[in-house]
């Protein structure tokens, strides 16, 4: 386990700063098909991953992660694919379960929790690449 670089962790706070953005974007270019409930789900989970990016930060030089490398350039590499292609995806329970697994990575990330940030990764990814039914 290594502590994250000033670099790195200002890498995933801009990761869930984004992310948390293109959950906007897809709320905005979905927001006729969504109930009320969801819209609601959606604002607050795009609120959450905003405060989670600030959180990453001002606790950047106490975080920790198993094999921080590899761990981020997943980070990274999924984060770019959702944020370049959520708001264009047409299955409202897909966004809503992205944007939650989003979320668990970010508390996870947050609270310290190195196996809890691995299994978070890999559901992220799982979520993401789930077929639509």
């Amino acid at each position: 386990m290594a502590n994250l670089t000033s670099d790195q962790a200002k890498q995933l706070s801009d990761n869930f700063y984004y992310l948390g953005m293109a959950i906007g974007d897809f709320r905005y270019e979905n927001w006729d098909k969504l109930s009320l409930e969801e819209n609601k789900e959606l604002s607050e989970t795009q609120n959450m991953l905003l405060q989670t990016g600030e959180d990453i930060l001002a606790f950047s030089t106490t975080l920790i992660m198993d094999e921080a490398v590899d761990s981020l350039a997943k980070i990274n590499s999924i984060a770019s694919e959702i944020q370049g292609t959520i708001k264009k995806l047409s299955n409202i329970q897909k966004g809503l379960n992205v944007a939650a697994a989003i979320l668990i990575l970010g508390v996870a990330i947050v609270n310290r929790d190195t196996k809890g940030i691995g299994d978070s990764i890999k559901g992220v990814y799982d979520t993401w690449k789930a077929p639509i039914r």
